[in-house]
């Protein structure tokens, strides 16, 4: 799919009604990126969180009592089985068995791949600050331009 042209618009022929329009458009475009940017701040935090557990599960003994999470608020006793595979939750209810080694890795670069795309929403929302600032000075001049007359 070829990459979407961008459409340039002159501020200078639009009213002010049209102006406040895209203001409050890339407002909202704003906003969406920035939930987007908390989301997956969460997310990255959350595989690195499960990248360090996997680590340290190498580190402990078979047999060994532990808790296992099953929801934020809801852990089970068991005891460690195996301390050589993971079984890495993927998306979507599927799972692969990993060896620790393995698992730890795919968390890196799940880490990496959502930092990635944390930087592209970050270059996205400046161009958008950037938009709305010319909207904003557009705008002011055009409400002053009948107060001078």
């Amino acid at each position: 799919m070829p990459p979407k042209e961008r459409q340039v618009i002159d501020l200078n022929t639009l009213d002010a009604q049209q102006l406040s329009s895209i203001r409050e458009q890339l407002e909202e475009e704003i906003q969406s990126f920035v939930r987007s940017s908390v989301a997956l701040q969460k997310a990255a935090g959350e595989f690195g969180s499960s990248g360090r557990a996997v680590e340290a599960l190498s580190e402990q003994k078979e047999g060994q009592p532990l808790l296992l999470p099953l929801t934020s608020s809801l852990y089970v006793a068991g005891t460690l089985a195996s301390t050589d595979s993971v079984l890495i939750d993927i998306g979507t209810g599927y799972y692969m068995e990993k060896s620790t080694e393995e698992g730890a890795d795919y968390c890196k670069r799940k880490v990496m791949y959502l930092k990635e795309q944390l930087d592209k929403i970050g270059a996205a929302i400046k161009e958008k600050q950037r938009i709305l600032a010319e909207v904003n000075g557009t705008l002011g001049r055009r409400v002053q331009q009948p107060q001078q007359a």
